[in-house]
């Protein structure tokens, strides 16, 4: 089993080059609808080759300064999330959250768009999303723990909320490295 060592940048607070970062209007800005999987296949490529770049779990469209519906998750191992359980690579557009559970988890959480800093954030255990893959099938997918969080961060990207507003308390704030001294179980 490979572990991928994270951004060493995302761990210093300092945002890696084309992220667009928290206070940057275009995280805020509507995201357009995909009308047919053509206007992005260049678009998800590049998302994928930047998301295995920099070794996160999940990037949406906005973070990289294009305001349409599509996101992309990839769950592997790292040094800062050594057990997080892994998710194959899915490439989503216009996803949609169909059903939630009731059951809430409450985790860490980071982003691309606000590096170096982590907080503890409630996100539904399952859930049921409908999107188009990347060859332009329709598709239904049930999501479970971790990747279920990931789906949520990235899907809130597209309606301008970052995990900072999700966050129930903003007590828990840590930066990455206190929370690899002082949080990581």
């Amino acid at each position: 089993m490979t572990t991928y060592k994270s951004s060493q940048d995302w761990i210093a607070g300092i945002a890696s080059e084309g992220v667009v970062t928290i206070g940057d209007p275009r995280l805020k800005a509507p995201t357009a609808a995909v009308e047919a999987i053509g206007e992005v296949e260049t678009l998800l490529g590049e998302m994928v080759a930047r998301l295995r770049a920099l070794n996160g779990a999940g990037l949406a469209a906005p973070q990289i300064g294009a305001s349409v519906k599509a996101v992309v998750v990839e769950v592997r191992k790292t040094d800062v999330f050594p057990d997080r359980p892994e998710h194959p690579l899915t490439q989503m557009v216009n996803p949609v959250i169909l059903r939630q559970s009731e059951e809430l988890v409450t985790d860490w959480e980071g982003c691309f768009s606000v590096p170096g800093l982590m907080g503890l954030v409630p996100r539904h255990q399952h859930i049921q999303v409908s999107y188009i893959d990347e060859s332009g099938n329709a598709v239904t997918n049930d999501f479970h723990g971790y990747a279920a969080r990931v789906v949520q961060h990235e899907v809130d990207h597209l309606a301008g909320v970052e995990f900072l507003n999700r966050m129930l308390s903003m007590d828990s704030i840590t930066t990455v490295s206190n929370y690899l001294t002082h949080h990581r179980s």
